[in-house]
């Protein structure tokens, strides 16, 4: 049998992901057998290739399958959904050890990604999303406080998600980072809680000053990661 091209690896996909081109090798793979047939102006088929490679057949059954490849329908493409929100101003918890969602006021960002409410920010695709919350405690008070940050969805507590921070004393900004990855549906919808055993903890915003804008009190980015 002729070797007259290799054929490309299975793992090669026909068309590039997310363009709908097709890739190099199997455009070389695929002109290589179209030229060893003659290119179209003779009667020579892939079958009579692998006997010889100058058999006599029709080229149409090869011509169709190129053809087809060339006139796939366009594989849809979603871009990657993303949001940024910010909270401008201090907040507090009404009362200790109360859960309490933590709200924005400003969109940084919305691609595909928005608040339904202050606090309940809804992706509304199905996927794997990539949480990043990052908040700056301080106490109003002396002596030593702590915070707590975890996520719920829909309601309902997210296991292994809550950090704790100490803040030790009055004007002691500490800053505290959340980050994780999830699996959404479109319709679920996630919130940023937050509590304290101590009512004069809060999470404070920054005023802007004559070289530095202002410095958020609360900032939560969500970022699709999956196709």
């Amino acid at each position: 049998m002729a070797d007259i091209t290799s054929i490309p690896a299975a793992r090669v996909p026909v068309l590039e992901p997310g363009t709908n081109i097709m890739s190099r090798e199997w455009y070389r793979f695929l002109f290589n057998q179209f030229g060893q047939t003659g290119g179209g102006t003779t009667g020579l088929a892939l079958s009579d290739l692998e006997l010889a490679p100058l058999g006599e057949a029709n080229s149409a059954g090869l011509v169709d399958e190129v053809e087809g490849l060339l006139s796939l329908p366009p594989v849809p493409f979603a871009p990657r959904r993303t949001g940024s929100f910010a909270s401008t101003m201090t907040l507090n918890v009404p009362f200790i050890n109360t859960a309490t969602a933590v709200t924005f006021d400003t969109t940084i960002l919305s691609a595909g990604i928005g608040l339904t409410t202050s606090s309940q920010v809804l992706p509304g695709r199905a996927g794997a999303y990539l949480i990043a919350f990052d908040a700056q405690f301080d106490k109003t008070t002396g002596g030593d406080g702590t915070g707590y940050i975890w996520l719920r969805k829909n309601g309902t507590d997210l296991a292994n998600t809550a950090k704790r921070w100490r803040v030790q004393g009055n004007d002691a900004e500490i800053g505290a980072s959340l980050t994780t990855t999830i699996l959404l549906a479109q319709t679920d919808y996630i919130e940023v809680m937050w509590a304290s055993p101590d009512i004069n903890v809060i999470l404070a915003a920054t005023p802007a000053t004559a070289f530095s804008p202002l410095g958020p009190s609360a900032l939560l980015s969500i970022t699709q990661v999956d196709p």
